[in-house]
């Protein structure tokens, strides 16, 4: 009977909710995340700014928010939100190395990481592309 009860305990506390909550740290959810996609290439930028799109660049995606904690190991969130042409855009930040998150209801969560550098080369900027939720 012990063994039943630590089975299922342990089952409890591996759900794939207690894992998503591990990694999401102290970063926003959105009610209906369910699935986060780690980006495994960091952006290197000079600025945090850029565009989330849906895939295939099939359109821009408002209302976005998008949030970076950082630099390195200092735990303080900013964010911002996407305009209506799916551009977002953080002024003044330091540079060092940041995590990222990107959510809306309704689209799987995206997060990565960031390096911000004076010596970081083009203006890409930071292009996300947001699937639909499941």
């Amino acid at each position: 009977m012990r063994i039943a009860s630590l089975l299922l305990g342990l089952s409890f506390a591996l759900t794939p909710d207690a894992m998503t909550r591990s990694q999401v740290g102290d970063f926003t959810r959105s009610p209906t995340e369910r699935i986060i996609n780690e980006i495994d290439q960091p952006f290197v930028v000079r600025t945090v700014a850029g565009m989330i799109t849906l895939p295939f660049g099939d359109g821009p995606i408002a209302g976005v928010l998008f949030e970076i904690q950082g630099p390195d190991t200092d735990r303080t969130i900013r964010q911002c939100k996407t305009d209506d042409k799916g551009r977002f855009k953080m002024g003044r930040v330091p540079e060092g190395t940041y995590r990222f998150k990107a959510t809306l209801g309704g689209f799987q969560s995206e997060m990565g990481t960031i390096i911000i550098s004076k010596k970081a080369l083009g203006t890409n900027g930071i292009k996300i592309a947001m699937p639909v939720g499941v």
